[in-house]
């Protein structure tokens, strides 16, 4: 289990609010993705269908590793800081940067593409779930786009960062196509928080 799996929220929330980069917005997002993973897992868990026992048990997979993704996208974003602060006449500086932003988008990267693999039990929910808990699907829909549609500011910030550090284009262009796709799986998950309230 992840120290922050094991943590108490309000000690967790005691900790972001330090002006300390680790844990951040980045850290905050995943604890989003997280909660909303745990809301799909829970919707899934009314639906007595062999279909809705996977999906919970791939959502709850997916709230452990957010929960985990979270913890290295808060030590990719303390690296980053330290990059930031180091002497500008470091000879190691301009590397540091490079490694650190690339590390922090694609930390960034990864925690996206848990939230969207949540797409299809959630498009699963919309058909067959409990009707009851038409309001929960759509708050999870809602909480996993909030949550990339965060992380895909840090990703685009990060990649701004790494282009004015001297990333080369090519890792450039992997970066900001991250981003584009993080903005897509939000688009898509909204649009099911769209049609599931329309029903209510």
């Amino acid at each position: 289990m992840s120290e922050l799996a094991a943590s108490r929220l309000d000690d967790w929330l005691e900790k972001l609010s330090a002006p300390v980069p680790d844990p951040g917005g980045g850290a905050a997002a995943g604890i989003m993705i997280a909660t909303g993973a745990a809301l799909v897992a829970m919707a899934a868990g009314y639906v007595r269908a062999d279909a809705a026992a996977e999906l919970a048990a791939t959502a709850t997979r997916v709230r452990g590793e957010a929960l985990a993704a979270a913890e290295h996208d808060g030590r990719m974003s303390g690296l980053l800081v330290a990059a930031f602060r180091r002497p500008t006449d470091d000879p190691e500086r301009d590397g540091a940067l490079r490694a650190a932003t690339v590390a922090a988008a694609d930390a960034g990267a990864d925690l996206v593409a848990l939230a969207a693999s949540l797409d299809g039990p959630l498009l699963w929910l919309e058909r067959f779930g409990e009707a009851r808990l038409a309001p929960d699907v759509a708050v999870a829909a809602r909480m996993l786009a909030c949550g990339i549609r965060s992380t895909a500011v840090n990703i685009r910030g990060n990649t701004t960062s790494a282009a004015a550090a001297g990333v080369d284009a090519p890792t450039l262009q992997r970066l900001r196509a991250a981003g584009e796709r993080a903005e897509q799986a939000a688009a898509r998950l909204d649009a099911v928080a769209e049609r599931v309230t329309a029903t209510l």
